[in-house]
This record gives C-alpha cells, structure tokens and sequence, in this order.
C-alpha cells in the first residue's frame, strides 16, 4: 500500500540520515580533540613562558618578538617555502604525466598503477632512511649511475648547495594519492571529445595541452595546495632524519625551528608562537584554495566533470 511504502522510504531516509550525523559526529570530535584544542592552548601558551618544568609565567607578546625578529625565523620561513612552493605543482604535474601514460587499458596496466601507488603507502620515516641510501654520496645508486654515465656526482645531503634539491628528488616519492586523483579526474573526461580532436587532426600533444589540462585544471589546483599545506607540516620528519636541518642550516625549516625552541631550549611559548606563524602560512594557502574554488566553481555534482 501506498502509506506502508512511503513510511518505510521515510524511515530508511532517517537512518541514512543518522548514520550520516554520527559519522560527522565522530570526525568533528577527533578534530576538535587532536586539532582545534591543541591549537587553542598553543595560541594561550604563546603569552606565556614556560619550560615545562616551572609554572608558567605571563609576558604578553614577548614570544612572538623573540620568534618573529630571530634570524633563524626568516631563514626557516625561505627554507619552508622553496620546499614547496615549487615542488608541489611539479609533483601534480608528475602525478598527471603519470595517470596520462597509464590511462589505457593493458595486461600489465594494473601492476604499473600500483607500482606507481604503493611507495606513497610507505611511512616517512623509512622513506627518509631509504633516501639515507639512495642518495649516499659514496655508495648510492644513484652517485655511482651518475659517475657510469660519466658525470661528476654531488654530495648529497652533505653539501649545502645539494640537500635541498635530494629533499626535493627525495619527495617525488609519495606522488601516488595525486596519481589516483589524477587517473579518476582523466577517466572522468568523455572519450567523444578526445575523437572529435582528432577528426579535426589534432595531435596527442595539441590534445594534452589544449583539451585534458584545461579540463583537469581545478583537480590540479586542489592536489597542488593540498600538497603544500602538508608539506608544510609533513616534511618535518624527512628532514629530522636525513639532514636535521643541516648541513649549515640549508634545510632548517619552520618546523625544525618549533621542535628545537621546544625540545631543545624549553622554550614552550616562543615555539608556540612561531607554531602559529606556521598556521598563519598555512591559512594563506587555504584562501588561496577558497579563491581558485570560486573562481572556477568547483563543487560536489552528478555531472562526469565540471569546468
């Protein structure tokens, strides 16, 4: 019967809906336990100081004075940036190389999509250690293919002017989640145009540079900020254990700077000043999200894709 029928519908959208409130529910307290409370007794902390071993004391505003006019803070926010103001957008572009290579269907397509992915699964600790390796500048793989091919092999890791460039090299990495975002977004785009392109004698590069990028464009806006905002927070650990901000401070980033105010000197309310330094960074990011989301009016629809 009708009424029987419409009363089961409406009690099956209450439960989706339900279920829906409590998983929201769950994420909203993970966050507001292990993000927004953290932060909120940071940004208190930072009026303070505090050594972890006496009570705290108030003095206003002199931690953000001590962290903002030290040296080592503008060097660490120079650092910060050319880790990833630059890499980032070439990691995305890798990513979408990649997914545009192995976009067709083939025998060995699946074994290729997952050799390119599952690097990104491994932890950064083991990553860095295996950059320890790779980049070695006496028994390295990669210093003795450079020395076959007859080239003069850097130090990696050793020499200022190179650690930089290995932490970069060394990110390239973990490119598998943008590759699957990359490999889901050209799937997305109706094979009719690609062979409407072609009818009208266009190429595989015309194709590329005319069609897919344009298309794909807000999918690699969002993976590109995406990337610096955690590689703002992320690449703490690469650094600790391969360099340790060194060699000479080339690889002293804003992160370094926060552990070492706060595990180093015990200085808790100078780094939680310069904590939100970081924050302020990454806020810049995220309205620079919100300003490519509404230009191009990304959102959630039914459609295959939408420019």
């Amino acid at each position: 019967m009708p009424f029987f029928r419409n009363l089961r519908q409406k009690i099956k959208r209450n439960s989706q809906q339900s279920s829906i409130s409590l998983i929201l529910g769950v994420y909203l307290l993970g966050v507001s336990l292990l993000v927004f409370l953290p932060a909120a007794w940071s940004f208190g902390l930072a009026f303070f100081q505090f050594d972890g071993l006496t009570p705290p004391r108030w003095n206003g505003g002199v931690n953000f004075i001590l962290a903002y006019s030290d040296q080592l803070f503008s060097l660490s926010v120079r650092n910060s940036l050319a880790l990833i103001i630059l890499p980032a957008p070439v990691r995305v572009l890798g990513a979408l190389l990649a997914a545009r290579l192995m976009q067709r269907r083939g025998r060995w397509i699946g074994w290729l999509r997952s050799a390119v992915f599952l690097p990104s699964a491994i932890p950064v600790a083991a990553m860095a250690a295996a950059g320890l390796w790779i980049f070695n500048p006496l028994y390295g793989p990669v210093n003795l293919l450079l020395q076959q091919l007859g080239l003069s092999p850097p130090a990696w890791f050793v020499e200022p002017l190179w650690a930089k460039p290995a932490l970069i090299l060394l990110s390239f990495w973990s490119i598998g989640e943008g590759f699957l975002v990359c490999l889901a977004a050209l799937q997305d785009i109706p094979s009719e145009i690609d062979e409407a392109a072609r009818v009208d004698g266009a190429g595989l590069g015309r194709i590329f540079v005319s069609i897919t990028l344009p298309v794909v464009a807000p999918t690699l806006a969002l993976l590109a900020f995406r990337d610096m905002i955690l590689s703002f927070h992320n690449s703490f650990i690469a650094i600790f254990f391969t360099t340790a901000g060194g060699p000479y401070y080339a690889t002293f980033t804003v992160t370094q700077l926060i552990y070492e105010q706060a595990f180093d000197l015990l200085s808790f309310g100078t780094a939680s000043a310069t904590l939100w330094a970081l924050y302020t960074l990454s806020g810049l990011l995220v309205i620079g999200l919100y300003v490519i989301i509404r230009t191009w009016n990304i959102g959630i629809t039914d459609e295959p894709f939408i420019l």
